[in-house]
């Protein structure tokens, strides 16, 4: 009796606290950025992120946390490619599958792991056509989400209307253009920004940021490493041409006719 007292407060401990869920059941010890992220109550985060900064798990266990302690909620993991999406399921499965006191499973597919409390969480490819058929998810994650269509995002975006749930677009940029750089750059407050360097990682060696830095030059190091949405590579004028082009500065000409 004492034994299931115990548990059921480590739970309701775990419940309410997802970085105390991660460091006592996964055994996870979050970053400072991870752990903002993991205890926020925010409905939209946005995180831009250096490669290998640790988006993928952070993700990871904030959907394996939403399933355990939200019965019959819908998780739903975007992106560009299947294969992506597939590898952060994966990672949620790992964590089950080495967790203390794992929950019990009654469905574990490639694309779908769904928990005896009802709870499913189901990786998507990055089409909008792929949507059809799952409506009011309680969260919804999108992954390398300046590489997805802006045509997904108008499509799931209605889908929270009815759920309230939550929206995580985490990605490094794409250049100054699609639904994640405009989210990044509009200044609207209901998004939560994180923005992780790679001078921020400390598994991220500065030898190694020297290595990419002549590997990738200036501009692409900066995209990849320190989260700046350069111009895209395909375009021909630089976007501070643009603008001094549409200036009100310039005075008119006088025309004689």
């Amino acid at each position: 009796m004492a034994d299931l007292a115990q548990d059921m407060a480590r739970d309701i401990r775990h419940a309410l606290d997802p970085v105390l869920f991660a460091r006592e059941r996964l055994g996870f010890d979050p970053d400072p950025w991870q752990a903002s992220v993991l205890g926020s109550t925010r409905n939209r985060i946005l995180l831009n992120c250096t490669r290998q900064a640790g988006k993928t798990t952070t993700t990871s266990v904030l959907a394996l946390h939403t399933a355990m302690y939200r019965q019959s909620s819908l998780i739903l993991l975007f992106s560009k490619a299947h294969r992506q999406s597939s590898e952060l399921l994966a990672k949620v499965h790992g964590y089950i599958n080495t967790m203390k006191g794992p929950p019990q499973l009654v469905k574990e597919a490639v694309t779908e792991i769904k928990l005896a409390n009802g709870s499913r969480i189901v990786s998507l490819p990055g089409e909008s056509e792929s949507i059809r058929g799952y409506s009011a998810p309680n969260l919804i994650v999108e992954d390398e989400a300046a590489f997805v269509e802006d045509g997904l995002y108008e499509a799931f975006l209605p889908m929270l209307a009815t759920s309230n749930g939550r929206l995580v677009l985490m990605s490094t940029p794409n250049g100054k253009r699609g639904h994640f750089y405009s989210a990044w750059a509009n200044g609207d407050q209901k998004w939560q920004r994180e923005s992780v360097t790679a001078e921020q990682v400390s598994r991220i060696s500065p030898e190694y940021l020297e290595d990419m830095r002549s590997e990738y030059g200036p501009w692409k190091f900066q995209q990849e490493f320190f989260c700046k949405f350069v111009e895209a590579d395909d375009q021909f004028f630089s976007d501070e041409v643009i603008e001094r082009a549409f200036s009100r500065d310039v005075p008119l000409l006088e025309l004689s006719f």
